[in-house]
């Protein structure tokens, strides 16, 4: 009941006047404060809804907004794109109507911020989810080593006192604001290890900013995607790379899975395997071409 309080307020919060705004902050901050020192809300799981604002073209000016999820249950947690864990579950049955009918499926699948990081910090472990063509592999990365540097400066965040630190990570100069009255060493991505629960993280160019958006309690456990394939990083790379020369290369293996199907375009119009093959092509390069700037540098960015 607190949380959808909470929730209810940050929604009109934006449009209230400074004064009402200070009594709304500050019995969010006495709410929150309720949820956080309750030895349940510590005892079960939690959720931490971020909108993430991002730059896809470093050339251009525009920005895309989705909203992630990081899911946190007694030392693991896992961050995820909140528009791709409602489609895994209907994954299957839209890939068999596609299968089926040739005809592309009427629901949407946009999102393009693809990769999930589940932690466990009882094992020292880390590993990233990436989702490309519609397949889900896993492959453990290396626990990265955050070197925080703690800076003398203070702000406000619904009327929390969130402290400023910085750190270097993934080609980029990251700017953290977190609060030490959650007392949660955790964040969005693979950010972690401050004093408390990261509200705020953006470059130093304002490409990528993750805000938190509420705080709520859990009874679910944490739940990774299905059909998971587990690699190596190592492996990951090399098929990246091959998809890179042959972006059609899976939908040439759908294609052989299912010789009988007749493909249509997204008119109903008939279309050959090499016409299938050339626009999932152009599709790839041009979604590269627009997608240069990723969260960490040097890596590529694909569907």
């Amino acid at each position: 009941m607190r949380v959808a309080i909470v929730q209810r307020m940050a929604g009109i919060y934006s449009k209230l006047p400074k004064l009402k705004k200070f009594i709304l902050n500050f019995t969010m901050r006495v709410l929150f404060i309720s949820i956080l020192l309750s030895s349940s809300f510590f005892s079960s799981q939690i959720k931490i809804s971020y909108e993430v604002k991002y730059k896809p073209d470093s050339t251009k000016m525009y920005f895309n907004t989705e909203e992630m999820m990081l899911s946190i249950d007694n030392g693991t947690s896992y961050f995820y794109n909140l528009t791709k864990f409602k489609l895994d579950s209907i994954y299957d049955q839209v890939t068999a109507q596609y299968a089926k009918t040739g005809v592309s499926p009427s629901v949407s699948m946009k999102y393009e911020l693809k990769f999930g990081i589940f932690k466990d910090f009882k094992k020292e472990k880390f590993t990233e989810i990436s989702n490309i063509a519609g397949k889900n592999f896993a492959f453990e990365i290396p626990k990265p080593k955050l070197k925080w540097k703690f800076m003398d400066s203070e702000k406000t965040i619904f009327n929390y006192s969130v402290k400023k630190a910085v750190v270097n990570f993934g080609g980029r100069s990251w700017t953290a604001w977190y609060a030490p009255e959650i007392p949660i060493s955790e964040g969005p991505y693979k950010f972690y290890g401050l004093p408390g629960l990261i509200l705020e993280i953006s470059d130093s160019k304002g490409d990528y900013t993750f805000w938190a958006k509420g705080i709520e309690k859990n009874t679910n456990k944490i739940i990774l995607p299905g059909n998971l394939i587990s690699t190596t990083s190592e492996k990951y790379i090399k098929l990246v790379d091959k998809l890179v020369q042959d972006p059609a290369m899976f939908t040439r293996e759908t294609f052989l899975k299912y010789k009988n199907v007749k493909m249509k375009d997204t008119s109903g119009s008939d279309m050959s395997a090499n016409d299938l093959y050339k626009r999932v092509t152009n599709e790839f390069r041009n979604f590269q071409n627009n997608h240069n700037n990723p969260i960490e540098k040097g890596i590529s960015w694909i569907q």
